[in-house]
């Protein structure tokens, strides 16, 4: 099945912009053997699951976003590093990457 999205549509556009996304990252983090590889090296280290891996970088966007979004409510302060908007996309793309890693088992120990 192909679908096209839509780029003039608002939830389509951020679907386009977060596969852009990961694939620029994906570059510089997949394995090439595994497109999750870097989720499984990162538990096999701690001793954990990919999925612990995937949820604790989507932690810690959202704490970032709990320590962002009040100051620029309260002073209209604009991060100095990483905008609030690529925080967000960030978040919703390890969101999907969870997704994935759930779907190949990748939240058991045993992988």
């Amino acid at each position: 099945m192909s679908i096209t999205l839509d780029p003039e549509n608002p939830f389509e556009a951020v679907l386009i912009q977060m596969v852009e996304t990961h694939r620029a990252k994906a570059k510089d983090y997949a394995g090439d053997d595994h497109p999750n590889q870097n989720f499984y090296d990162t538990a096999y280290q701690l001793g954990l699951t990919a999925g612990h891996s995937v949820e604790t970088l989507i932690g810690t966007k959202q704490a970032r976003l709990r320590v962002l979004l009040p100051r620029m409510w309260r002073n209209g302060d604009s991060p100095s590093n990483e905008g609030i908007d690529d925080t967000l996309l960030d978040r919703a793309v390890y969101s999907v990457i969870a997704k994935t890693l759930w779907e190949e088992g990748g939240y058991t120990l045993d992988k």
